[in-house]
């Protein structure tokens, strides 16, 4: 729903819900209620709303359907109801049935909350494709897309094997890059300056785009200092932005502390934070520490994020994660002046690397909607052009014409 609202696309819900799990209801029935408001502010600003029942909907299932501008159900199959027939016996003492409580029969007849009868699924979902092939619903095209862009020069299949199995060993992102823009095109900016961020324009199945994308994985002042200022001029005109990541964050250390590597980073997010482009996002290798901020992770809200399978994303790294609470058990038992059990030391640095290593991998992290998904990496030409073409269709700024205060009320 997020997604669409940003993006300004036609909702499809395909329902079938028997309500809130009731003996988890306390986390659900806040969000619950935030579902069904922003299906009624989805239709207010004009973005069309479709529900096709499938099965019982039942209480808060009810209310999809009940809150969207077209609903289809299926004969014997739709269900839709308040409360089923149990909770109406002990609510009312009525008996009742299925079918009479709230079949697609009856509210096609008689309630009015279905807008069209299918007989199977398959009828229902053939309906509702019309109903999204008459709403209208065209691409005005804000981003000067070019017309007939030409493939890549270098062979998308290479992309398998660009990114190291040990993420330790550095990668050089223009031959991602050549591989997923346009002609393989790629007019660099600051190439000799903060050289461990490659920053530059394209065009990608002809839209254009701003690439910044991580060479060496650490993130210096200059690195910060350059992300900053070609974000700025992306916002100038209004051209969209796609992160490749690979870092494993800012540089740390007295020398870098005392030249400002906390200023030139914050500078960075600053600069992600406020940008009002568009954000595309890929994680190619390693996402750790702030550089994941810096470089659009999911906390910034990127229009779209997906994961390559050799996405590995955390606080930091395994093995410095485990060193690091070693070195302070190590300190805490120097200051009570006590020994250091060094053999719990070594079995709680195996457990912590063990536990850090698979809460990092990127099936781990896209099973919490940490991203938008996992892809093949031969894919991501395509899979970006589709995100951006989407986008085109939501960057109008003129109001739509069928926007009211309003939702579209049921009747």
């Amino acid at each position: 729903m997020q997604i669409a609202i940003e993006n300004r696309l036609p909702l499809v819900n395909l329902v079938e819900s028997g309500g809130a799990d009731l003996p988890t209801q306390k986390e659900i029935f806040i969000p619950g209620g935030q579902i069904f408001r922003d299906l009624t502010r989805m239709s207010a600003a004009g973005i069309p709303t479709i529900a096709l029942v499938f099965g019982n909907s039942t209480a808060g299932g009810a209310y999809v359907p009940g809150m969207s501008d077209y609903v289809v159900m299926i004969e014997q199959r739709s269900k839709v109801f308040l409360a089923g027939p149990p909770l109406v016996k002990m609510a009312t003492g009525e008996e009742s049935d299925d079918e009479s409580l709230g079949g697609a029969s009856m509210h096609s007849r008689q309630s009015g909350l279905a807008d069209f009868l299918a007989v199977d699924e398959h009828d229902a979902l053939r309906i509702g494709r019309s109903i999204v092939a008459r709403l209208n619903w065209g691409n005005p095209g804000r981003l000067r897309r070019t017309e007939s862009p030409a493939e890549p020069k270098l062979d998308p299949d290479e992309l398998l094997g660009i990114v190291p199995e040990d993420l330790k060993i550095p990668f050089d992102p223009r031959e991602v890059i050549a591989r997923i823009v346009d002609a393989s095109e790629f007019d660099e900016f600051k190439p000799l300056y903060g050289s461990s961020l490659v920053t530059g324009w394209a065009n990608l199945h002809g839209y254009p785009i701003g690439i910044l994308a991580n060479a060496r994985g650490i993130l210096f002042s200059e690195e910060s200092q350059k992300a900053a200022q070609f974000i700025q001029l992306a916002n100038q005109i209004g051209t969209p932005l796609i992160f490749l990541q690979n870092t494993t964050g800012y540089m740390v250390g007295a020398s870098y502390e005392q030249a400002g590597i906390i200023k030139h980073g914050a500078m960075m997010i600053n600069a992600v934070s406020n940008s009002r482009v568009p954000h595309l996002t890929i994680v190619m290798g390693a996402s750790y520490g702030a550089g994941n901020y810096g470089m659009c992770g999911r906390a910034y809200d990127p229009r779209f994020l997906f994961s390559w399978p050799s996405a590995k994303s955390a606080v930091m790294g395994p093995a410095q994660l485990a060193g690091v609470l070693s070195i302070v058990g190590r300190q805490s038992a120097a200051s009570r002046g006590e020994p250091y059990d060094e053999e719990a030391d070594a079995a709680m640095r195996a457990m912590v690397e063990e536990q850090i290593e698979s809460e990092s991998q990127a099936f781990f992290l896209s099973g919490r909607i940490y991203d938008d998904g996992v892809i093949d990496p031969r894919d991501t030409r395509s899979v970006l052009g589709m995100c951006l073409s989407v986008i085109d269709a939501g960057e109008s700024t003129a109001e739509p014409a069928g926007a009211s205060r309003y939702g579209v009320y049921r009747m």
